[in-house]
């Protein structure tokens, strides 16, 4: 599809996010002391779209609206200075959605989700930019069911790569991907759960029929269920410093893999090595991945 104009079209909600790590969770009424803070951007769509914009991707965000303030003009300079494309202003007449996350030494992640009018206000998103992309990216989480089985059935046949984010696949997601074009449905696993990966991917094979199912491990990588076998790729070996965007980075990984070319295990290795990167640096929002950019 060389005449689309986006190489990737990206649908999620938008939330300005802030990562506070501890050295462990406090008990109940009392307190403990923060080590690091940094500023991100939530949920998985928006990152995919910064990670695949910065590797020199062409790409697009569907997403809800931001408000007049700091948080919000915090969210389109990232957007912005990413070179992700997007239809969003300022706007005086909604807050801006936010999205907390504590994690402690063992990487136990915790949220606190202010998110206001984002499910709402997405269900008014403009979705063209799915039917002019080479693919298409959207968030299947459950409080995003709805909406996101409406984006799937209007994407004119983009191929899709639909992210459950560890939600069980609603019924409403599979109904609507019947007959799509779908290339990935991915989802995450913790580590702990390694064991029930097959497993799921092959369930999720059956109920969607993509090219490909995946399910990702943090640091043990990631496997796959295609039509003809199952794939296993590990993670490279790092000193894991965060994991706040790890799947969102495998997914640019994985889709800029597609792009380029390549088959289910190159995709693997992508996302993999793509998620490594981006869990080993000190920036949470997304680093420099990924060097070649795929011919028009």
């Amino acid at each position: 599809m060389a005449d689309r104009l986006l190489d990737l079209a990206c649908v999620s909600y938008l939330a300005a996010a802030q990562l506070l790590h501890v050295h462990a969770y406090p008990r109940a009424n009392s307190g403990t002391v923060v080590n690091a803070i940094a500023a991100s951007v939530a949920g998985d769509g928006p990152l995919t779209a910064v990670t695949a914009a910065r590797a020199g991707l062409t790409v697009g965000l569907v997403t809800n609206r931001v408000g007049d303030d700091p948080a919000g003009h915090h969210l389109l300079a990232a957007l912005t200075t990413a070179g992700v494309r997007h239809a969003l202003h300022p706007d005086p007449d909604v807050p801006t959605p936010h999205l907390t996350v504590i994690a402690d030494e063992d990487d136990t992640r915790t949220w606190f989700a202010a998110l206001h009018h984002a499910y709402a206000d997405l269900h008014h998103a403009d979705l063209t930019p799915l039917a002019k992309a080479r693919i298409g990216y959207i968030d299947c989480y459950q409080v995003l069911t709805d909406f996101a089985a409406h984006a799937i059935t209007t994407a004119h046949g983009t191929g899709l790569v639909l992210n459950l984010g560890g939600d069980p696949l609603a019924d409403t997601i599979a109904d609507a991907a019947h007959g799509e074009r779908v290339l990935a449905v991915q989802t995450s696993l913790d580590e702990s759960d390694a064991d029930d990966a097959e497993e799921l991917a092959t369930h999720l094979y059956e109920r969607i029929r993509p090219d490909a199912a995946v399910v990702t491990l943090g640091r043990l990588g990631a496997i796959a269920r295609t039509q003809h076998r199952r794939h296993r790729t590990s993670a490279p070996p790092g000193p894991v410093t965060h994991t706040h965007g790890a799947g969102a980075s495998f997914s640019a990984g994985y889709i800029h893999a597609l792009l380029v070319g390549g088959d289910t295990d190159a995709a693997l290795r992508a996302g993999c090595e793509a998620g490594t990167t981006h869990c080993v640096t000190s920036a949470a929002l997304a680093p420099h991945l990924l060097a070649q950019r795929p011919a028009a």
